[in-house]
């Protein structure tokens, strides 16, 4: 996303925003230097954001997060012009969209003690995302999303399913802050719309402390949408996997497929997976949480009967230097062959230590960086099959048996199927804790079905076969 300052440069923050105020006439300047900055899309047409001095004023602190008598998160939302949750939480291509694609929400609503405000809206025609913040007097001892949904009163009927995910972490013992994704990528949406939003939930599960808000959202579509049809098949035997279309937006690309194999009358079936590939080797983000499955039928051709599955993947905005794509398919192992070690190890006897993954590659915790309520982890993580289903290969463990799962801050890709990989751990407990570390065997991949597309195939609208 922008440039990185250099890790041994600490800075005091805790004694230096103690001292700076920030009023509406900065507010502003900050956001005009952030739009002198918005540099040219990559090839595939799209214009990308560049939010530099936001992301280097972010990691400065996170880096130093040592020095900081409080969580971070804390003290970043407390400076003016740090106003989008989509830029500490977002990923899928939404941090990069948190200034200029964006709508500003701001409703609010309380009710026994409990406050909810949805902030931001995001919107591409495929995908919608809304960030919320919650706010309890009580203190906040088990939150847990209960229902979330998403209803469009004059849309009518929506082609294929529709998923949600739902991304929050716990800022204080008051506070909640996350967004929740919708996706609707098989449907032609409108360009504006009013959508009413339901947020269920509890702050303390023993004490049965629940609540439900209701929001009316009016929404507009981002401007900058490109789609382009196609018709490209591969084969291998009588199986196929054909690229139907391609969807460019500053928030997301789309990847209609269809996967056809001939015909078997049993219950199993592969668990179909894609990834997209750069031409330099480094994976592609896919949307969390947020894709639509594969939706499948049978067909006959020529006298024999067929399975015929579709999807509509999403995956985050293409960068600049992304020239051709590979859409790979991975197919998982059975169940007899999913045999998996779990390991643990002490977090501070696993740093400069390679941790063998298996067939799934290495990881080594090369520096790690403890304040009062946050921790840095910085890992080098090299895989044939990186962040395979987007999951990350670091997690944590207490002794209390709790899992802890990072919010990723920075992916660098070192070339040779290698990148460097910095998470922030919130509320972490100071000892006792573990690295959780899988060893396994790794998804079959298709070599036979890859399929290739250049940025001169996208840019011109070609179609092959």
């Amino acid at each position: 996303m922008g440039r990185y300052l250099n890790d041994d440069k600490k800075v005091q923050s805790s004694e230096l925003f103690e001292k700076v105020v920030f009023n509406r006439e900065d507010q502003l300047q900050v956001y005009a230097k952030l739009k002198e900055k918005r540099g040219s899309r990559n090839v595939f047409g799209i214009k990308k954001k560049i939010l530099l001095p936001v992301v280097v004023i972010v990691l400065m602190m996170l880096g130093s997060a040592v020095y900081m008598p409080s969580n971070p998160v804390l003290a970043l939302v407390k400076l003016p012009f740090f106003e989008s949750i989509f830029q500490f939480l977002g990923d899928g291509g939404l941090k990069g969209a948190s200034i200029e694609d964006k709508q500003d929400i701001q409703q609010q609503q309380s009710e026994d003690g409990i406050s909810m405000e949805i902030q931001e809206a995001v919107y591409d025609g495929m995908r919608l995302s809304i960030s919320y913040s919650i706010k309890s007097e009580d203190p906040i001892k088990d939150f847990s999303p209960r229902d979330i949904n998403l209803h469009f009163p004059n849309v009518g009927i929506l082609k294929g399913s529709r998923t949600e995910g739902n991304q929050f972490t716990q800022v204080s013992e008051h506070e909640v802050i996350g967004y929740s994704i919708f996706t609707y990528a098989v449907s032609d949406m409108p360009d504006e719309l009013k959508a009413q939003f339901l947020y269920k939930g509890t702050i303390n599960k023993k004490r049965e402390q629940n609540f439900k808000f209701i929001f009316e959202v009016p929404i507009k579509k981002t401007p900058e949408m490109k789609k382009v049809a196609f018709d490209k098949t591969v084969s291998f035997g009588k199986e196929e996997l054909t690229l139907k279309q391609v969807v460019l937006s500053p928030i997301s690309t789309a990847i209609h497929l269809q996967h056809k194999i001939p015909y078997q009358n049993n219950t199993e079936s592969d668990w179909l997976s894609i990834r997209l590939i750069a031409q330099d080797g480094k994976v592609i983000k896919e949307v969390p949480l947020t894709n639509t499955g594969w939706a499948g039928t049978q067909i006959k051709q020529d006298n024999d009967w067929y399975s015929l599955s579709e999807a509509t993947l999403l995956f985050d905005p293409l960068d600049e230097e992304v020239e051709d794509l590979k859409i790979q398919l991975f197919k998982d192992k059975s169940n007899e062959d999913l045999v998996i070690r779990e390991n643990l190890v002490g977090l501070s006897e696993a740093k400069n230590q390679l941790l063998d993954l298996g067939e799934s590659g290495s990881m080594m915790i090369t520096d790690i960086k403890q304040g009062e309520d946050s921790t840095v982890i910085k890992y080098e993580y090299q895989s044939s099959f990186a962040f395979y289903q987007n999951l990350s290969p670091l997690m944590l463990k207490s002794a209390d048996d709790f899992w802890h799962q990072g919010i990723e801050l920075k992916r660098e890709y070192l070339g040779n199927e290698t990148y460097i990989v910095e998470e922030l751990f919130l509320g972490l407990p100071k000892d006792n804790l573990a690295v959780r570390y899988l060893q396994g065997k790794s998804p079959e991949i298709i070599a036979e079905l890859e399929i290739k597309v250049s940025s001169e195939e996208v840019n011109n609208g070609t179609k092959g076969k």
